[in-house]
């Protein structure tokens, strides 16, 4: 369960970072340090997972890792709306509430990573295999998510007055 949630964030962090919005506020390090540190605690969870019938302290560790991919999950979609608001107001980036959102996003990254860490700093009490895992990048565009980015680029272009 906690694998296939993990492997749909990865994918929705890895088109994010192809993005503009990403750009927007300057999170784009904060972004891809999760993305990086998903990826390293995936390479282990085919082995968490056939180990935590047997051992309570492997499984309370995927329910903190499931309960912290959620959080990132709702962080990223927050992020996505609130910055693609600010971009079709007439503001763009210059929003007045801009600054106290990219505050509670910073805090939000900032707690986010500190459980990650603390859970990735967890896993290796539990000696777990590392497994290749053979990824599907998410390169399959629809035309709604094109339509999606050239409608941002539209926006940046607008609300930078080029």
């Amino acid at each position: 369960m906690a694998e296939a949630f993990i492997q749909v964030v990865l994918d929705n962090l890895t088109s994010f970072l192809k993005g503009e919005l990403v750009l927007l506020f300057g999170f784009q390090d904060e972004f891809q340090r999760l993305s990086s540190m998903f990826s390293t605690i995936q390479a282990v969870l085919e082995d968490a997972q056939e180990k935590q019938l047997n051992d309570k302290p492997i499984e309370n560790w995927l329910q903190k890792l499931n309960a912290a991919t959620y959080e990132v999950d709702d962080i990223l979609d927050e992020y996505k709306t609130k910055a693609t608001r600010f971009l079709q107001s007439k503001y763009g980036r210059y929003h007045p509430k801009a600054i106290p959102f990219r505050h509670k996003v910073g805090k939000r990254m900032d707690q986010v990573m500190k459980k990650l860490n603390a859970i990735a700093e967890e896993r290796k009490n539990f000696h777990l295999q590392e497994k290749v895992i053979e990824r599907q990048a998410a390169t399959r565009e629809t035309a709604a998510q094109r339509k999606e980015v050239f409608f941002c680029f539209v926006s940046l272009w607008a609300a930078l007055g080029s």
